[in-house]
């Protein structure tokens, strides 16, 4: 369901910026192995589109859309929507307690975001985002820093940041019911919000005016709040990616 989604919306988006200057548009493919911080789910190995898209006032980056309220180059205040790749399958688990619970879904945040962006001191991202599939009625807010490193044709960018999930959010993704407990046999829980720290590092490397090589990894410490449900057998969810990059 996820996948379908995600290259629904990947389709919607490259039409669009299709029909926009395609000088600033490039088109990745890649696979990624997100590792499932719930019991009895393994890693999933998939296969994603990326899109990049920076126009006048509307943009694309990852799963995220939406429109430059203010860009002075510098500085940058948007507003958009983000798909939240977040879910969970019963009907997947390996555990015979996990398969009794419901399904956790992917939601869509509506997202205001602050950038700031100078060659000497990096990059720092403020962001503020809820949930406007009424899903979850979760909220989320996060603070990142990125330093890029070039040498030659090759960029590394070491990065970490923290993120702040409200009690709505971590219940619907984390949270055990009374009714989901007496059907698995795990304990009831309700968990508070959570302040979660990650750090990560990409890498790009330049084949061409046209085509490029990038690789990531990214590596969240879950709060406790997280790790206490149990729903969770792990403090420490991995993520690592790669691919190729074509640029317009």
């Amino acid at each position: 369901m996820r996948i379908r989604i995600l290259f629904l919306l990947t389709a919607a988006l490259l039409l669009t910026a299709g029909q926009a200057c395609a000088q600033q548009l490039s088109l990745s493919a890649g696979i990624f192995s997100v590792q499932s911080e719930y019991r009895g789910s393994d890693a999933r190995v998939l296969p994603m589109p990326v899109i990049q898209y920076e126009g006048d006032r509307f943009f694309i980056q990852n799963t995220e859309a939406g429109f430059r309220l203010w860009n002075d180059g510098t500085q940058k205040l948007s507003v958009g929507a983000t798909l939240l790749p977040q879910y969970f399958r019963s009907g997947k688990s390996d555990d015979a307690a996990m398969k009794q619970l419901d399904n956790r879904n992917v939601i869509v945040m509506g997202t205001l975001s602050y950038e700031l962006n100078t060659t000497t001191f990096g990059s720092l991202r403020l962001s503020a985002s809820g949930d406007i599939t009424g899903t979850s009625d979760g909220f989320l807010a996060g603070v990142s820093y990125a330093y890029p490193v070039r040498t030659g044709r090759l960029t590394i960018v070491p990065s970490g940041g923290l993120l702040f999930a409200s009690a709505n959010f971590n219940d619907y993704y984390y949270g055990v019911s009374r009714g989901e407990s007496l059907h698995s046999g795990l304990a009831a829980y309700s968990p508070d919000s959570s302040l979660t720290p990650f750090l990560g590092v990409g890498a790009t490397l330049d084949l061409s005016e046209h085509w490029r090589l990038f690789a990531s990894w990214k590596v969240t410490f879950l709060d406790d709040e997280i790790k206490d449900s149990p729903m969770v057998d792990r403090s420490t969810q991995h993520i690592f990616g790669g691919g190729v990059t074509y640029m317009f």
